[in-house]
């Protein structure tokens, strides 16, 4: 079986999990189905600098931000099993290099959303903001393993 068949595996793997974490996390926490729904709910406009009107929470949503970030711990985790994998399977730098930048955007998310969960309503704009930086610390991640780790 050639090797890029191989790797499809490892992303079916992720992709199951992500769903079935998902619904367990709607099974376990009572009320969930209606906290997100208050959370959508209590979005408006708000304006972030002269005519600039930005989507935000108007109150604090902490069942919303906790679940999700353990969401984000416990799937960051199961990464981290995904790179064993990868490493037992001697997958190519690319995809090594994917999995650890999956481990920092959801190990950084978790840590916004941790922010988020202590903080006031009015954190919720630099919380957006650390949410756009971690996904560039994602992309200094990878382009790192690739670079450091890449066989010509």
């Amino acid at each position: 079986m050639p090797r890029h068949r191989e790797e499809k595996w490892f992303g079916l793997l992720s992709f199951g999990f992500f769903i079935l974490l998902f619904a367990l996390f709607f099974i376990i926490v009572p009320n969930y189905s209606i906290e997100v729904s208050d959370f959508f709910n209590d979005i408006k406009m708000q304006k972030v600098i002269p005519n600039v009107l930005f989507p935000a929470p108007k109150t604090h949503h902490p069942i919303v931000y906790e679940t999700v970030m353990r969401f984000c711990i416990i799937f960051g985790l199961f990464q981290f099993f995904v790179l064993a994998l990868r490493f037992y399977d001697r997958s190519h730098v690319s995809k090594v290099a994917e999995t650890i930048s999956n481990i920092v955007i959801w190990f950084g998310a978790a840590y916004m959303f941790n922010l988020l969960l202590s903080e006031s309503p009015s954190f919720w704009f630099p919380f957006i903001g650390g949410i756009i930086a971690v996904f560039g610390a994602s992309i200094i991640a990878r382009s790192l393993v690739t670079l450091l780790f890449w066989r010509r």
